[in-house]
């Protein structure tokens, strides 16, 4: 998939068009360039990897200079949670979505671009990327923390980021039946929380835990999605390999838009 990136197709173009303002010229100067030029360019970068100074030159695309500025301007003002909010409603809309079981992990990514004045908190030593996946592995939601996170924190923020408007009455669901996990998240607390959302938890337990009375839970929400997903995203996004962002915020815009694209790629595939 790498390097065979030429722009967004027309299709793919209207799905999110009307979020995007045209900025309007002030004064003398060089004309605002077109949003659709700067998303050709981030999804360039976020696909082969490549460096912000080896950016192809010509119509379809900006320079790199307007490319970081939208990119951060973009998930400041929560327009690329928007368009992944739109592409998961109309993800649902078609019925891509599965609910029935979902599953959580963390995986983790080396840091090579320095702290700057904000980083996670260990400079040049990477981060940890949480991810939420339906049944069928599709991401759901993201997030990122310091390589040494707790993870068991991340299941409840990423269950409230999981955002989907389809343009229809009726609330849609947004929490999948059961969730699984593996041994890093067993704890009772998180259980009973998942519970109290009306979510099946699916934890394996660790093999020094304490044996309950009853009869054991039913391990049949597989948990592979979540690595596929993860194989998926460095497969297909190489920009998400290493992170080289010297601004924490810069990756995890990066993250949010491979999630759209994802799922923009299967609703026009």
């Amino acid at each position: 998939m790498a390097g065979r990136f030429e722009g967004l197709t027309d299709i793919e173009w209207k799905i999110f068009e009307d979020l995007f303002l045209q900025p309007k010229k002030r004064g003398k100067g060089m004309p605002p360039v077109p949003p659709r030029k700067v998303l050709n360019t981030l999804i360039y970068i976020m696909i082969t990897g490549c460096r912000w100074c080896d950016l192809p030159k010509g119509s379809k695309w900006s320079s790199k200079s307007s490319a970081h500025r939208w990119l951060k301007r973009w998930y400041a003002d929560g327009t690329l949670k928007e368009i992944q909010a739109r592409v998961l409603g109309l993800a649902q809309n078609e019925e891509l979505i599965c609910w029935d079981s979902g599953a959580v992990d963390g995986s983790f990514s080396p840091g090579k671009g320095g702290g700057g004045k904000v980083d996670y908190g260990y400079k040049g030593k990477g981060i940890l990327i949480h991810l939420l996946v339906d049944m069928e592995g599709m991401p759901l939601a993201a997030s990122t923390t310091a390589a040494n996170g707790n993870e068991r924190e991340q299941v409840e923020p990423l269950l409230d980021q999981v955002e989907v408007k389809t343009g229809k009455p009726g609330r849609p669901p947004k929490k999948p039946k059961k969730l699984a996990a593996d041994k890093g998240y067993d704890k009772e607390e998180l259980r009973e929380k998942l519970r109290q959302r009306g979510i099946k938890p699916q934890i394996s337990k660790r093999k020094n835990a304490k044996k309950r009375p009853g009869r054991p839970v039913k391990m049949d929400a597989p948990r592979f999605q979540v690595e596929r997903a993860f194989s998926w995203l460095q497969r297909k996004f190489r920009r998400l390999v290493v992170r080289w962002e010297r601004l924490p915020e810069c990756y995890d815009a990066f993250l949010s838009l491979a999630i759209s694209y994802m799922w923009i790629q299967k609703l026009v595939g």
